[in-house]
Parts: structure tokens; C-alpha cells; sequence
């Protein structure tokens, strides 16, 4: 279980990181040793969690019911200029994290940090297939019909993935002003995910697979991923110049999955097997930097950057290829950046800032030929799509100091992006902004800003707009709105709003996203109710929509002209409007202080997540067959999608009583209640059976005792 805690880090917070802060509980401690920066605490945690609920224990790592007993420890020791740190949280978890570390300040320092990042699928899974977590899925042994949905032998089983990552790191100062500093990461990552290929289509009245003859495959991982990176810095009074490496390297210990099929053999498409991987794939890159004092008015900065990505993992072997293509994608990517940036005060009142970035990215992956297919005596090739850009971003700002704490700040922000191989080889956008600020006021400060964007682009390829126009290479126009308001209602009272919103509005093309909008808004509060108790409270809203036109066929007997014309509303086809709604609502409060010796703390936190997907303009009719010379009626029901909504309510409550100046006594209490309520997997059967479940409404409840005492 994860631990966080606000104001100091040896105050246990178990489960979901009841993080409450709370004032010192010795007030009678001596300055000389409230300022001593040496100390050595320790505690032992006895959490008891009732129900190890999907939703709850996603990412905490609690998988089973009872007592999950762990350990924090904190140790400082300084002497002079030299620190030694151990610190460790969640010791004896799957998601414990420790770190040791000694500095001696302005000459060298060096750290090792270890952490265990756990990861457990929300869903319930029954399954009777075998292997899974291998690279060799076997089907079931039961025939291709609806008996596959009620396969008695089903078990449950847990899709998880876990990491352990090391870091160690390390700096020195050879001279004045000269550093020099080093990292390495490796990350182990096992387990296996939610997924699925596709089989064969069932037959019969009331074949098995009647879910799009999906078969239950779910991906094995077993991945080693090191990152690397050395640096070399200068500093003087005048200029700062820097330079480094950065290296990641992927390694996959599996490179193909395997789906066997069982008594039924029908069920498993021919030359299914083997499913390629995540193949290896690495990235180095070598950069520097510099930064240069004109004045004390006026910086320059500048950074250059060239990176390579390599992916030459080789091919699956004993599968069919086509001539020439070799045993490798050899795939290779190659980057250049630059970026510079120059800040200037022209006056005690103006200050400016221009800046630029260049990215020139070149793949130089070879281009051959993977697959061919002929029809009517028409040859057709398939081939890799390797894609080279180039990209260029501007800016230029001014902020004017008004008077009476007001600024102004207006700017104009550039990009634009091309590459051969788009569909529109060009594409720009120019923002313009204002914004207003008051700052250094006794009682209220505040910014209100305003922005508006157009992006434009080059004639389409050949000259034929698509019927789908794809959304980042779209024309558009953007206006955003923000506005932030700090308000010290008095000494003991504070309150803080923000707001922004945008709003969409795409070049329409016949089918695909037309407009688009959202808002956020928030708040968020402290009032000081006495010397000793604090309360806090802060809420959150934001809504999305998206507004698209979309098409499909009905056709019973082939795909015919009439089945593919891009006409807008009119012709033969589905034609319907699309509504995509976002709605998320998020609300806490917070109350702490103390009772006699005993510091209290509780929190109510409250989320919802709504998605609304609206389908209208649905056609009372529509072809039944390539020709459209009959037509029948859109079945009943469609276009009608249900909600999905995901709710959290949680409350927290703590105490924490001094058994002595040393030792502290603390008591948690969580309860947590998440609702999903998902149509798509209420009640998921692949066509092997196996079932996906998430129980629309789970409970947990957490009772913590921990002991923390200082050495």
C-alpha cells in the first residue's frame, strides 16, 4: 500500500494514503532538538482490509483479506557537510519502495532507490483455457456451441503485471563550477493483460461464439527495460553550458504467443499461431545545452539534441515472407532538435521573451514489400509506411507591468508541421493570446486570459478532400477562455477559484468530427476554524462534448458501389449524428486538530464519471441488399447506447494518540465504496467461454494500527 503524507514523512497513511496533516504532538520539545535535522523513526503498520475488491486493490497490491502487516523506517544523520538518508515505506507489500543515500554537500553524492510498482486488472475472469501468463494458450476441450458459455470446468483467474526497478545514481564536482553525474534504471516488468484474437465465426442455431468469434488470449510480459544517462556540467557567474547522453533499451524475454485449439479445432482460424509480440527496440540520444548572461536584464539559451531509435528485433521464425524482406524490420529513426530562447527587460516595466524549436525527424526505416494480393487480375502490395517529418515551433511574449500590481501579457505562439507522407503534407497553426494579472494584493489576485487559434494546411493529396478528415490535420478554430481568483477573505479564510473552457470548431468534412467543446471549473478552500483545527474543502467540475457524423451499411448480399459512396446524408447507407458526452464531478473535505494530546483527522472524497454517448438522425430505412432495390427497416434499438459511469466515495478517518515523546499510537479507518457501471463489460462471454465480470457495486472497508516510534 502506497504512503503519502503531507507535512511529515513518518506519519503512516495506510491503504489509499490517508494523507491528513496534523501539528506536532510534542510542543514541549527544545528548540535545539525540534531543529536537529538527525533522527531515526520507525513504524509497523497492521492494516486489516475485509474484502480484496478488483476496483480497490488495483494498484495497492492487497489481494487477499486480513492483516497485511508492512514497516516504515526514517533515518538522517548529518555531520558537518555530510547526509545520510535511509528512508523505506511499505516494507513486506508488493508495493514497497526503499532508498539509501550519503552527500557530501557542493562535492559528491550517491543514491540507490528500489520500488515495486504493482498493477491488477479491475476484472473478474473466468476462463477455461489454460497457459495463461505463457506464451502457449490452449482452447478448451468442448465443442463450438452454446454449452462453450456454461463450461463447468471454468476457474478465476488474476491478469496482473508487477514491476521492480532499480536506480542508482551518482554525481561529483571535480572543479568549482564542474560536475559530473551519472544514472542507471532497470526496470523488470511480468504478468499479463486483458486481450483477445480473433477465431472463426460460429455456425449453427446457437453457435458459442457469438461474440465477433473472439477466442480468450491474454498477452504474457516479460519485459527488461534499462535507461541510462551521464551528464557533464560547467557553471559560472556568466554562462551555464551542459552535455549528456540518454540511453533506453527494451529487451522482451518473449517474442510470439501461441493459441492451440482444444477438441474443437474449428474454433482456431488456420495459421493463427504465432502472434507477434512487442518486439526489442532501443533509443540513444546526445544533447547539449548552454545558457549565456548578456546582463542582468537579458538570457540566451540553446539546446541541440540528436536521438536514433532502433528496432531490428528479427522476424518470427519459420513464417512465410515474401523475397527480399530480410529477418528484420530494421527499422531506424533519427532526430534532430534544436531550441533556443532569448529573455530580455527592455525597461523596469516591459519584459519580453522570443523562443524557437526545430525538429527534423528522419525515418529511415527501408520500404519493402510484406504482403501481396491478387483480384480480377489486379496485383495489389502491401507495404511498411515509414514516416518523416519536419516541425517548427515559435513564440513571442511581452508582459507589461501596469501599476497597482496589474500585468499585461500578450503573445503569439506558431507551429507548423509537414511530412510526404500525410495526407496534407503541410499544417500550421497560429495562436494568438492576452492576458491580464494582479498579483501583490492584499486580499484578491487573479489572471484572466484569452486565447484563439486557427490551423490551416496545404491542398489534400491529389487534390481530393477525404470523406474523413483526420482531426490533427484538420482546419480549425480554437477559442480558450481561463481565469484563475485568489481570495484572502480574512486571516483565517481562503478560497481560490479557477475556470477555463474551450471551444472546437473543425472544417467540416462529410463524415468525421465537426465541433467540440469543454469546460473545468474548480474550487478549493481552507478556513481556520481555532488555533488547533483546520478545515479544508475543494470541488471540481468538467464537461466535454464532441459533436461527429458518421455512416455505415446494411447490406446482406455483398458490398456494392451503393455500400461505399461518401455522399452526405444522402445514397443508400446508415447515416447518423454522434454526441459523445463527458461529465466528472470530484469533491472533498478535510477536517483536523486535536483533543487533549490525541490529533484527529477526517476526509470525505466523492468522484463521478459520466459518459453519454447520444446517436441521432437514425433512418427509419435502409438497403438490404448491394443494389438497393429492396429496402427494410433500421432494427429496433439502434442507435441507442447506454451510459457508462464509474462512481468513488470514500471516507477516512484517523487518530493518532502520544503513548510517549517518543512513541506515537495511530488508528485509521477507510471506507470505500466504487460503482462501474460499463454495458460493455457487465457481462462479457468470449467465444471459449470465458467470462469477464465487474461487480457493478463493490465495498471495502480498512482498520489500520500502527506504531510509530522515534529512536
Amino acid at each position: 500500500m502506497k504512503t503519502h503524507s503531507i507535512f511529515r514523512p513518518t506519519l503512516l497513511v495506510i491503504a489509499l494514503a490517508a494523507a491528513f496533516p496534523m501539528a506536532p504532538a510534542w510542543a514541549e520539545d527544545d528548540v535545539a532538538e525540534l531543529t536537529s535535522p538527525n533522527t531515526t523513526e520507525a513504524a509497523l503498520n497492521l492494516p486489516y482490509t475485509d474484502k480484496a475488491n478488483p476496483l480497490y486493490r488495483q494498484y495497492n497490491g492487497v489481494t487477499k483479506e486480513g492483516v497485511s502487516t508492512n514497516v516504515d523506517v526514517d533515518i538522517v544523520r548529518r555531520r558537518d557537510a555530510d547526509w545520510f538518508r535511509v528512508n523505506a515505506r511499505n516494507l513486506g507489500l508488493r508495493t514497497q519502495e526503499a532508498g539509501i543515500s550519503y552527500e557530501r554537500q557542493g562535492d559528491w553524492s550517491i543514491s540507490l532507490d528500489y520500488d515495486q510498482i504493482p498493477r491488477f486488472s479491475p476484472y473478474e475472469v473466468s476462463t477455461a483455457v489454460s497457459g495463461v501468463g505463457s506464451t502457449r494458450i490452449v482452447q478448451p476441450n468442448i465443442a463450438n456451441t452454446a454449452a462453450a458459455a456454461n463450461n463447468p470446468n471454468l476457474y478465476d483467474v488474476t491478469l496482473k503485471t508487477e514491476r521492480e526497478i532499480t536506480t542508482l545514481a551518482a554525481s561529483k564536482f571535480l572543479l568549482p563550477g564542474l560536475k559530473l553525474g551519472f544514472s542507471v534504471k532497470n526496470e523488470d516488468k511480468v504478468g499479463s493483460r486483458m486481450s483477445g484474437v480473433r477465431g472463426v465465426t460460429g455456425t449453427g442455431a446457437n453457435p458459442a461464439n457469438i461474440y465477433s468469434a473472439f477466442l480468450f488470449a491474454p498477452e504474457p510480459i516479460n519485459q527488461n527495460h534499462k535507461q541510462m544517462e551521464a551528464t557533464v556540467e560547467y557553471t559560472t557567474e556568466k554562462y551555464q553550458i551542459a552535455a549528456g547522453f540518454y540511453g533506453s533499451f527494451l529487451g522482451t524475454k518473449q517474442n510470439a504467443l501461441n493459441v492451440i485449439p482444444g477438441t474443437n479445432t474449428a474454433l482456431v482460424a488456420a495459421n493463427l499461431s504465432p502472434i507477434a509480440l512487442a518486439p526489442d527496440n532501443s533509443v540513444q540520444q546526445f544533447y547539449a545545452s548552454g545558457a549565456y548572461n548578456f546582463s542582468k536584464d537579458t538570457r540566451a539559451n540553446l539546446k541541440v539534441a540528436w536521438s536514433e531509435g532502433r528496432q531490428d528485433d528479427n522476424f518470427l521464425t519459420g513464417q512465410p515472407t515474401l523475397a527480399g524482406i530480410g529477418g528484420s524490420l530494421n527499422a531506424k529513426v533519427q532526430t534532430t532538435e534544436v531550441y533556443s530562447s532569448l529573455t530580455s527587460r527592455l525597461s523596469k516595466d516591459l519584459k519580453v521573451l522570443a523562443s524557437w524549436r526545430y525538429e527534423d525527424r528522419q525515418d529511415k526505416t527501408p520500404i519493402r514489400i510484406f504482403g501481396t494480393t491478387t483480384s480480377a487480375g489486379v496485383t495489389t502490395n502491401y507495404l511498411n509506411n515509414p514516416e518523416s517529418h519536419t516541425a517548427n515551433w515559435g513564440k513571442l511574449e511581452a508582459n507589461y507591468r501596469l501599476g497597482a500590481g496589474f500585468n499585461l501579457t500578450g503573445g503569439f505562439d506558431y507551429s507548423n508541421k509537414s511530412s510526404k507522407e500525410w495526407e496534407r503534407h503541410d499544417v500550421s497553426e497560429l495562436t494568438s493570446r492576452l492576458a491580464v494579472s494582479r498579483t501583490m494584493g492584499d486580499s484578491v489576485n487573479g489572471t484572466l486570459s484569452f486565447a484563439h487559434s486557427e490551423r490551416k494546411g496545404s491542398e489534400w493529396n491529389n487534390g481530393t478532400t477525404p470523406p474523413i478528415l483526420p482531426v490533427y490535420l484538420a482546419d480549425r478554430n480554437r477559442d480558450r477562455v481561463r481565469g484563475m481568483l485568489d481570495v484572502a477573505a480574512s486571516e483565517a479564510l481562503n478560497v481560490q477559484f479557477a475556470f477555463e473552457a474551450f471551444v472546437d470548431d473543425y472544417n467540416k468534412s462529410t463524415y468525421g468530427l465537426d465541433k467540440g467543446q469543454g469546460q473545468i471549473f474548480s474550487v478549493d478552500g481552507s478556513y481556520a476554524l481555532s488555533d488547533v483545527w483546520k478545515l479544508n474543502a475543494w470541488y471540481t467540475k468538467q464537461t466535454g462534448e464532441t459533436r461527429q457524423y458518421a455512416q455505415g451499411a446494411v447490406c446482406t448480399t455483398g458490398n456494392g458501389s451503393n455500400c461505399t459512396v461518401n455522399t452526405f446524408r444522402t445514397g443508400t447507407l446508415v447515416q447518423w449524428d454522434a454526441n459523445l458526452k463527458q461529465d466528472s464531478d470530484q469533491f472533498g473535505i478535510g477536517l483536523n486538530g486535536r483533543v487533549a494530546k490525541v490529533d484527529l483527522g477526517a476526509q470525505l472524497l466523492i468522484f463521478q464519471d459520466k459518459n453519454k454517448q447520444e446517436l441521432s438522425n437514425m433512418p427509419a430505412t435502409t438497403c438490404t441488399n448491394a443494389s438497393c432495390s429492396t429496402t427494410g427497416a433500421v432494427a429496433a434499438g439502434m442507435g441507442v447506447l447506454p451510459d457508462t459511469k464509474y462512481t468513488q466515495n470514500t471516507v477516512k478517518l484517523f487518530g493518532m494518540y502520544p503513548v510517549s515523546k517518543a512513541t506515537r499510537v495511530r488508528l485509521d479507518y477507510i471506507y470505500d465504496l466504487r460503482k462501474m457501471d460499463d454495458y460493455t463489460w457487465s457481462n462479457w462471454v468470449y467465444a471459449d467461454g470465458t467470462r469477464v465480470y465487474v461487480k457493478p457495486e463493490q465495498t471495502t472497508q480498512v482498520i489500520g494500527l500502527s506504531l510509530l516510534h522515534s529512536f
